[in-house]
């Protein structure tokens, strides 16, 4: 080959070359960067959020894993914090999302931007396996515990505000949840309340002699019935919130909801689309 043969064609396919480098930067760069999630969780209790093995599991965990693969234009991480630093991190916009059992509130609702209900979060009565106990009516007069300022102290209060003639034994403690389960066990106490699907958790890892009576919806109306994810009252939490909401629509259309609660409560307590909404 003659020598201006060769150096044209050495030419031809530098500039091919760098055409080909210079189309593969424009491409890069024409794609659009990945929009970063930060999901935060308490991993507390089981079966909702909890961590084995060095990894996070659970309902809430597991569902938000699921949506976010449905949503390829954030790339997500978890990170593991004390339940009260969620929303602290949330209203510094450190997380974007809370994955924990969140429950609505009147004043919560006013800050936070709530995604449609993940699943029912009925409460339950845990008693003795041979306690005449079958109501939320006939709690007037026995004994309990319960941890001061949390929900179910403060629905007893309130109850007992309304029935001053009959109410129910109030004893505040420190103890935890496995501790206060054996007080009832043992006789000590009553009854307890707690979550349902928490409740049957409890008894089933601890091996407790107990038995749980669910409290129909409505009953006691200062408790929220439904658990959600929860985000930043922002613009942008709002369009999260959102497209995340679309995912949820879908899941409980093709099952994948019925099928966590089924893995992870053994039971299904999905709401419909319209209980979802409200």
């Amino acid at each position: 080959m003659k020598l201006f043969q060769k150096i044209g064609l050495v030419a031809v396919l530098s500039l091919a070359v760098v055409g080909t480098a210079a189309c593969g930067k424009k491409a890069a760069a024409e794609q659009p960067k990945k929009e970063e999630i930060v999901i935060a969780t308490g991993a507390y209790p089981k079966p909702y959020a909890y961590e084995e093995d060095g990894k996070l599991k659970g309902f809430d965990i597991d569902l938000a894993k699921a949506v976010f693969k449905e949503l390829p234009q954030y790339t997500v991480s978890f990170e593991k914090t004390e339940f009260p630093s969620i929303l602290a991190g949330i209203d510094t916009g450190r997380y974007q999302m809370g994955a924990n059992s969140f429950a609505k509130s009147e004043e919560r609702t006013k800050k936070y931007q709530f995604s449609d209900a993940l699943y029912n979060n009925p409460m339950g009565i845990i008693l003795p396996k041979d306690s005449t106990i079958k109501s939320f009516d006939d709690l007037a007069g026995k004994k309990t515990s319960g941890e001061p300022a949390v929900s179910y102290s403060v629905l007893i209060e309130d109850y007992n505000k309304k029935h001053t003639d009959n109410p129910i034994k109030l004893s505040y403690t420190e103890e935890d949840m496995v501790k206060q389960f054996q007080n009832v066990e043992n006789g000590k106490l009553d009854f307890k309340l707690e979550s349902i699907i928490i409740a049957n958790q409890v008894i089933e890892d601890q091996k407790l002699n107990l038995k749980t009576v669910e409290v129909p919806q409505g009953t006691v109306d200062s408790r929220s019935a439904y658990s959600y994810f929860v985000f930043a009252k922002t613009k942008e939490g709002k369009a999260l919130a959102k497209k995340v909401n679309k995912v949820l629509d879908s899941f409980r259309e093709d099952g994948t909801l019925q099928k966590l609660s089924e893995q992870y409560f053994g039971k299904d307590y999905v709401p419909d689309a319209s209980e979802a909404k409200e």
